[in-house]
């Protein structure tokens, strides 16, 4: 599943959180390079993209035809003791929560909804 395949870069954006106090701007502040992303993406997923520390994955033509070309998102927020915690599509965040970026006051990472059908998404993503 791409959610599985997406962990390491899940890990790579909370590192560079965790180091530098703000989401990274992008896939290469993540520490996410050319060689590295077709492999960070998986099988499934035709681009990963990081956003203010979101992650957008772009589901390509070796998906189901219900996934390919739409783009599931993984949003990291932000608990009071600086926890990243990942909220996948359409799931609402949990109590407490702040995007992450929020207690620097700098960019923040933006919840993006998935046009994927929920029938499609798995159920922590819903």
């Amino acid at each position: 599943m791409a959610l599985d395949e997406a962990g390491a870069a899940r890990r790579l954006v909370a590192a560079a959180f965790e180091l530098n106090g703000m989401p990274p701007a992008d896939s290469t502040a993540a520490g996410i390079d050319a060689t590295a992303e077709p492999l960070l993406r998986g099988t499934y997923v035709d681009s990963l993209d990081v956003v203010d520390g979101r992650i957008d994955l772009r589901f390509g033509d070796n998906a189901d035809s219900a996934l390919a070309g739409k783009v599931l998102s993984l949003t990291p927020f932000e608990t009071a003791a600086r926890d990243v915690v990942w909220v996948c599509g359409n799931e609402p965040p949990g109590l407490g929560l702040k995007p992450l970026g929020f207690a620097a006051g700098g960019p923040q990472a933006v919840q993006v909804a998935t046009s994927i059908e929920d029938r499609y998404l798995p159920p922590a993503c819903r």
